[in-house]
């Protein structure tokens, strides 16, 4: 009896501080600016140093590219792609690829043109953030942008 709660109260601890080993060397925060019927909605990244994550627009045979989602929704339509600061450039032997990285603080915006007001914007950012390994990373995001005026509001 003795041996099981022993082992038992092993596999706990053991569970408990595995948890402590969860690292995330990409953080996310959201933020609107809003433009009459327009918004453009803007992603801050923070990568820990010596840390990098791929471009959206990463060549095909390449790695996993940084990629938004967003939830369709009546109240606003996205304009283009989101876009990003100028990409590093090199040349990866594993992937045999030409791989376009970003580091430090890069932030990404999306363009929206507002249909309704208020309105509500979630989604998601996905990709990989990468040193001497990889590891995948996921933020959901929701961001809200109130009222407009009467006359801003755009009629479909």
């Amino acid at each position: 009896m003795k041996k099981t709660v022993i082992i038992c109260l092993a596999y706990l601890l053991y569970a408990n501080f595995s948890f402590a080993q969860i690292i995330k060397p990409v953080k996310w925060t959201y933020s609107v600016e809003q433009h009459g019927s327009e918004a453009t909605l803007v992603f801050n990244s923070n990568i820990d140093s010596g840390w990098h994550i791929y471009s959206q627009f990463t060549p095909d045979g390449g790695p996993l590219p940084t990629v938004f989602t967003f939830e369709e929704n009546g109240c606003y339509q996205l304009v283009d792609k989101a876009t990003e600061p100028k990409a590093h450039e090199e040349f990866d032997s594993t992937f045999g690829v030409k791989v376009l990285t970003l580091d430090g603080k890069p932030v990404f915006t999306q363009k929206i043109k507002l249909k309704n007001s208020p309105c509500t914007i979630k989604g998601r950012v996905d990709g990989q953030v990468c040193k001497d390994v990889c590891i995948m990373f996921g933020s959901d995001f929701t961001l809200s942008i109130g009222k407009l005026k009467d006359e801003e509001i755009i009629k479909n």
